[in-house]
């Protein structure tokens, strides 16, 4: 049997009404040589049924399932671990992909052999799958930075910006760099983060083509899990500082003071008042120098007098 050119893994976890849509999208695709591999994360509902009759339905469809929950870095690398294609296309479960999004990844990847990895924007859609907004990640005025420390040092001080549900990667990549298994929360940003400190190069479609949900379900969950996000970002840079040398430390202290600085003022925003000004002040002792501090005091200025005139126009 042929192997196919691109592996889709799937990594899933109690999605049985939103996977078949997921893999529709993957099937709908204009390029057809692909084989998917879905991995049930231990799911609890009916995921499982629902995976084996999408096997039924097509036979380029696989699924491994693990007999307790790994979490997604583990999951994909499962994944990864069983792909036959030349590349490994990565999708989550409650995503939908434009039909050409294939034909366009592999032809960048195949005109250049250079590039490691390819992603792109993202349109994100709300419950009625309508879209809300665009996010365009690390491409700013539709180019992506050409150099790898320069996307290493925006990766790092700005957290994730690429969006991983839409990358392709060649599958001898995987080799060497892995999603990390030890958090649940930002694989994502440290594997995209292994790979520039590594000097791989990397290239962007600025134009959509992964529709990710942003509905009012997915939008409780992130506020349930914001502190659990922030802890582990945290957690992430403190890692990353452990891969360089004294002498880099020295000389990669005020980034990674400046990051924290940046990590503290996005935090800062979800808890308005005291503790959120408190916030904006420690982000100041990290790095006074930061500008982002000065935006963030006009901001909560901003919310103060929006709730003064909140306050006088009920009296």
């Amino acid at each position: 049997m042929t192997s196919p050119l691109i592996s889709v893994i799937i990594a899933t976890h109690n999605r049985e009404e939103l996977l078949p849509q997921a893999v529709q999208s993957i099937l709908d695709q204009t390029l057809q040589d692909f084989e998917i591999i879905i991995v049930d994360d231990c799911s609890s509902d009916n995921t499982p049924n629902v995976i084996r009759a999408l096997e039924e339905k097509d036979d380029r469809i696989r699924a491994i399932r693990s007999n307790q929950n790994i979490g997604p870095g583990a999951a994909r690398n499962l994944g990864m671990a069983s792909a036959k294609g030349d590349y490994i296309a990565i999708m989550d479960d409650d995503d939908l992909s434009e039909s050409e999004r294939f034909e366009r990844e592999v032809s960048i990847l195949n005109s250049d052999l250079d590039v490691m990895l390819v992603f792109s924007s993202v349109a994100w859609i709300d419950n009625d799958l309508k879209i809300t907004n665009t996010f365009p990640g690390l491409v700013v005025d539709g180019k992506f930075p050409a150099d790898p420390e320069e996307v290493f040092r925006l990766l790092y001080l700005e957290s994730n910006k690429i969006p991983n549900t839409t990358i392709m990667i060649r599958r001898p990549l995987w080799s060497k760099f892995k999603y990390p298994e030890f958090t649940w929360i930002g694989e994502d940003w440290y594997f995209f983060m292994q790979l520039a400190a590594s000097s791989m190069k990397m290239r962007a479609i600025p134009s959509p083509l992964v529709r990710v949900r942003r509905g009012s379900e997915h939008e409780g969950l992130m506020k349930r899990s914001r502190e659990s996000v922030f802890k582990a970002q945290r957690q992430i840079l403190d890692r990353i500082k452990k891969w360089l040398s004294e002498e880099e430390i020295n000389n990669f202290n005020h980034l990674h003071r400046l990051a924290l600085s940046n990590q503290i003022l996005r935090e800062s925003r979800h808890h308005i008042g005291v503790k959120g000004l408190g916030m904006v002040f420690q982000a100041f002792l990290q790095t006074p120098t930061n500008p982002k501090v000065l935006q963030e005091v006009n901001w909560y200025l901003s919310k103060v007098r929006e709730k003064i005139m909140t306050v006088f126009r009920h009296t």
